[in-house]
């Protein structure tokens, strides 16, 4: 996945922290677009295909669908062929590979057209539409390695890859798991620090993966609307909400919506959540204070 990977486990078994790290291992392999064995991977390569794939991969496709739906549209998975061409074809992690390419390449949305047979476990994707896991499938993850190590025995689990989190469960200190949220134009200093009982929380940030391609500045958040980098106002997003693919989805929502829509779209569906602008004014929703420490659940 590129990025770090914090568990924090509470009351848990002495091999807890070892399956965790095995787990999200697992779903990297099953999910990277850079990994030519992925299920990710193979469904992109086969157009029209029904592929048996893993349960896990049932699972991923069907937060893409939803997440879809829920943002009108705004978070679309199917953007592969547009971040390969604005230049992010190669893993960040250095290792050299490279995304797969899918065929006859479609402008987006098409994630509703994709189909997915549950019990089999069975998906298949239409011609010219390429998945692409990104955030959703590290929120994700996160939520899956805390759902399965409390079932596992644990009191409690928090999950943060790269920033993109979930938790659940009894929490080291009393006052609820702290998220500290940074500020994404000075990285040493903490915009808010949020106490969460359980949920999930994402930031989306147009100055990680970025690069600069044909003498423009360019970065992985695709707007669906122009197939380009999006040319949003805001530097970041980070929301709150009852999962970590949830979050992952309406940050990136928030994110295109700029610095005069995001809050009125956070607050339109529910969510809490903080922006700040590539000028560097932050402004959060009401239940979210601008600084210092708040208390509350994303569940």
């Amino acid at each position: 996945m590129a990025c770090d990977a914090h568990v924090i486990l509470v009351g848990a078994d002495a091999g807890a922290h070892d399956r965790a790290r095995r787990r999200l291992e697992e779903l990297e392999r099953r999910w990277s677009r850079f990994r030519e064995d992925s299920d990710v991977s193979r469904l992109n390569s086969s157009p029209e295909a029904m592929l048996v794939v893993a349960l896990d991969t049932v699972r991923l496709v069907t937060a893409m669908k939803e997440a879809w739906a829920r943002t009108g549209g705004r978070y679309d998975p199917t953007l592969l062929g547009a971040i390969n061409a604005a230049g992010y074809a190669s893993s960040a992690d250095g290792s050299g590979r490279r995304s797969s390419r899918p065929h006859g390449v479609r402008a987006g949305g098409g994630v509703g057209e994709v189909r997915v047979h549950e019990s089999a476990p069975l998906v298949a994707v239409p011609s010219g539409v390429g998945l692409d896991p990104g955030g959703i499938g590290k929120g994700l993850a996160a939520d899956i390695v805390v759902r399965e190590s409390m079932g596992a025995g644990a009191a409690g689990a928090l999950v943060c890859i790269g920033g993109d989190l979930a938790c659940a469960g009894t929490p080291p200190e009393p006052r609820g798991w702290r998220v500290a949220v940074e500020d994404p134009l000075e990285r040493s200093r903490t915009q808010v620090t949020v106490a969460l009982a359980a949920g999930g929380a994402a930031t989306s940030s147009t100055l990680t993966r970025a690069w600069v391609g044909d003498g423009e500045r360019r970065h992985h958040v695709i707007d669906p609307s122009t197939g380009a980098s999006a040319s949003t106002d805001l530097a970041a997003a980070t929301v709150f909400a009852r999962a970590g693919w949830e979050a992952e989805a309406h940050a990136t929502a928030a994110l295109l919506a700029g610095s005069r829509g995001a809050l009125d779209y956070l607050d339109r569906s529910g969510l809490q959540g903080i922006v700040t602008t590539l000028a560097g004014v932050t402004t959060s929703t009401p239940g979210l204070a601008s600084a210092g420490e708040t208390e509350g659940s994303a569940a």
